[in-house]
């Protein structure tokens, strides 16, 4: 069953955040006594401010932001963005990273270009996207599906490359041909590596946003929420602002890897 076969990752997730949790818990009690509450911002000294906000802070302020409608629509307005830029650039990265493990030729063209953009940062593009699509959604979204499509591409091309020879040879020798041995040879034996790129590439994409969403900033935004509380500045706030944003990270993560054993449940797994 997927549902049993998903408990395990969902498990582990729910563990993660109730330590998170409890080590935070720690960390506010004790900062709230030690830390200072009067600070330096630029010219001037800013008093009572949170370093580590308790609970009590926090539950305050989600519940003002979500009565206030502002962190639902951040939620949506980031998730969109975050989703498109995920979508594109897996449709662009999975099948070029097939298609040069596939091809020597096309891997001789296009791996000098791949270890280029795979070692420059997405944010130092980030001017020159806002010049060739201006302040709207293209430079926000293009920037999160510049960041996945190389880490896709890359875990595409290395599970084709992993493929072992004699596999292909032996589908030849049959006579199948190259959708076939595409459909039922590269693609199921390649599926970890897409899936575990995916993964990799959608955490990513959460930390690009952040970044995106500063180009023409403009709430709702998760990106601009976090800047703004920044400027202030307003730790509960930040640490909320922060908190959903890795909620939503292991939400996708979980999301993924329940289509992953859904789409390979045909694959002999080890119990425990």
């Amino acid at each position: 069953m997927v549902t049993a076969a998903a408990s395990a990752p969902v498990r582990r997730a729910l563990v993660a955040l109730v330590a998170l949790a409890l080590l935070y818990g720690v960390v506010s009690e004790i900062g709230s006594r030690v830390l200072p509450r009067r600070i330096w911002m630029a010219t001037h000294y800013i008093e009572d401010v949170e370093l580590t906000p308790r609970y009590a802070s926090l539950a305050e302020e989600a519940v003002f932001l979500v009565r206030a409608g502002i962190l639902q629509a951040s939620v949506l307005v980031s998730s969109g963005r975050v989703l498109a830029g995920v979508l594109l650039g897996a449709a662009v990265g999975l099948p070029l990273g097939l298609a040069m493990g596939r091809a020597a030729g096309l891997e001789s063209l296009l791996g000098p270009w791949v270890a280029f953009f795979r070692f420059t940062p997405a944010f130092a593009l980030l001017p020159l996207y806002v010049l060739w699509f201006g302040f709207g959604e293209g430079p926000r979204v293009g920037l999160i599906a510049t960041a996945v499509a190389i880490v896709t591409l890359h875990g595409a091309f290395e599970g084709a490359r992993r493929i072992p020879r004699v596999y292909l040879d032996a589908a030849a020798s049959l006579g199948a041909g190259r959708v076939l041995v595409l459909r039922r040879l590269v693609l199921p034996a390649a599926l970890p590596s897409l899936v575990s790129s995916v993964r990799i590439a959608t955490a990513l994409a959460w930390v690009t946003i952040v970044v995106a969403e500063l180009i023409k900033p403009a709430m709702p935004s998760l990106g601009y929420l976090l800047a703004l509380a920044g400027a202030y500045p307003r730790v509960p706030t930040i640490v909320v602002a922060i908190a959903t944003t890795g909620v939503l990270v292991l939400v996708s993560d979980v999301a993924v890897l329940v289509a992953y054993r859904w789409a390979t449940r045909w694959m002999r797994r080890r119990v425990g």
